[in-house]
């Protein structure tokens, strides 16, 4: 089932939701006034420290990251699979998407393979 950008871009949008929740409980937690002060330039560290071993900490930073390494254009190209495009795949690659990856969205089992696919495309 291919997703359209629109669902991609619900999905994202739930992934935020889920950090807004995560701010709510660190918001009442005992340790938000250790965490909110002292200088800018120490506050990860003094975050990591205090909240690391925190499982609402912990889940903020997995979706945290998961927002960050997501761009719904470049997901809405890969579930494309095999209909993508030869410019699609060369935008891919321009925007730093892993060969691996998109290997795999073009169902294309072989390094070999896809590496000759490259280079046909790579000098049309």
């Amino acid at each position: 089932m291919v997703r359209t950008k629109e669902e991609l871009r619900k999905i994202k949008k739930q992934k935020f939701l889920k950090v807004s929740e995560t701010l709510r409980v660190c918001d009442s937690c005992e340790y938000r006034g250790l965490v909110m002060t002292g200088d800018s330039s120490q506050i990860k560290e003094l975050v990591e420290s205090i909240c690391g071993g925190c499982p609402n900490y912990k889940r903020m930073r997995s979706v945290g990251d998961e927002l960050w390494h997501t761009d719904t254009n470049i997901e809405a190209i890969l579930e494309k699979k095999q209909e993508i495009t030869t410019q699609e795949i060369l935008t891919l690659l321009e925007e730093g998407v892993t060969k691996k990856k998109i290997r795999e969205a073009l169902g294309i089992h072989s390094a070999i393979e896809f590496r000759e696919f490259i280079l046909t495309i790579a000098n049309k």
